[in-house]
């Protein structure tokens, strides 16, 4: 009888590895996001990097593009992409994916130019002001519902960031790591801007999957255990090797 049940869980054992192991590769899609994701001599950035060692030490080979956010977010509805490496939840986009745990935690901060004097303490300091803001990118609900500032569309952050520097918006709001990096990579006099020490919120990060993929469930338990079990070492390695700790 003992037998019998260690034959069955041997059986169910191989199905499920010959499952992940001839299964199509996944489609993973991103925009860039430096630090965070990235095209560097350093890699390819701390999410992508977490993300693709989880999925393939849980069995998944992996197809992986750069594509615009606002092209990730669609195709991945529509099933031309299988997993998000990095997102902010909302509560459309919770009805569009199924999420991980949160692996990580944006800390976002409010930039200005350095002339412009401008201190921020809390919401209110945004009343009146004009606030660059990305299209399709998921800010904090305290910043999105605030109805007093004024917002300024923008493409992506390199174009918030000119946008501020030429005095066609104040400032702007990005996750600090992010906005520092964007500048240094832009080559453009970081004195000349100034990250708020108050940080407007801290996000959460997570990676998303398409509702509709047949192995969403197995995919998203996959990357919450290997979060649980090397989640914590790892980021630690990688803001090492990234710069961002010493």
């Amino acid at each position: 009888m003992k037998r019998d049940k260690s034959n069955k869980l041997i059986f169910w054992a191989c199905c499920l590895w010959c499952s992940l192991s001839f299964a199509a590769p996944l489609k993973v899609a991103q925009d860039l996001w430096p630090p965070y994701v990235m095209n560097s001599a350093l890699g390819s950035g701390i999410a992508h990097d977490l993300i693709i060692e989880a999925l393939v030490s849980a069995g998944f080979e992996v197809e992986y593009a750069v594509k615009p956010w606002t092209r990730v977010l669609k195709e991945t509805i529509n099933g031309k992409n299988d997993v998000i490496i990095a997102i902010w939840k909302t509560e459309q986009r919770d009805r569009d994916y199924l999420f991980t745990h949160t692996y990580m935690h944006n800390k976002m901060a409010v930039v200005s130019r350095q002339e412009a004097n401008f201190e921020f303490s809390s919401i209110h300091s945004l009343a009146g002001i004009r606030v660059a803001m990305i299209d399709n990118y998921a800010y904090g609900a305290e910043l999105v519902d605030y109805k007093e500032l004024i917002p300024v569309s923008s493409i992506h952050l390199p174009n918030s960031i000119r946008l501020v520097l030429s005095d066609r918006a104040d400032v702007l709001v990005t996750d600090e790591a992010v906005g520092r990096w964007t500048i240094k990579e832009m080559r453009l006099d970081g004195s000349k801007l100034t990250f708020s020490p108050v940080y407007l919120d801290t996000t959460p990060l997570y990676a998303a999957v398409r509702k509709n993929h047949p192995q969403a469930q197995q995919i998203v338990a996959a990357l919450n255990a290997y979060f649980k079990a090397h989640g914590e070492r790892q980021l630690k390695r990688l803001r090492i090797k990234y710069g961002l700790e010493k």
